[in-house]
C-alpha cells in the first residue's frame, strides 16, 4: 500500500509547507474566506471562467508557441 504511505507523507508535510507561508499572506486569505460563503464562491467560478477565456485567447497561443519554440532550439 505505497499510496498509503505517500498520502501519509503528504499529510504530514502539509502543516510545515502552510507554516512556512508569509503569516500576513496568510491572514489575510483566512479572513476573506470566511466572509460571505456565496460571495467567495461566486468569485472562484468567475476566476475561472476568465482563466478558461485566457487559455483560449491568442495571447495565451503565442505565448505558448514561443515557449515551445525556445525549448526546441
Amino acid at each position: 500500500m505505497g499510496g498509503e504511505d505517500e498520502l501519509d507523507r503528504r499529510a504530514r508535510a502539509a502543516p510545515a509547507a502552510i507554516a512556512a507561508k508569509p503569516p500576513e499572506a496568510l491572514r489575510i486569505s483566512r479572513d476573506l474566506m470566511r466572509g460571505n460563503r456565496d460571495a467567495l464562491v461566486e468569485r472562484i467560478k468567475e476566476e475561472g471562467r476568465l482563466f478558461t477565456a485566457r487559455l483560449k485567447s491568442d495571447e495565451t497561443k503565442q505565448a505558448l508557441m514561443a515557449f515551445m519554440n525556445r525549448k526546441k532550439g
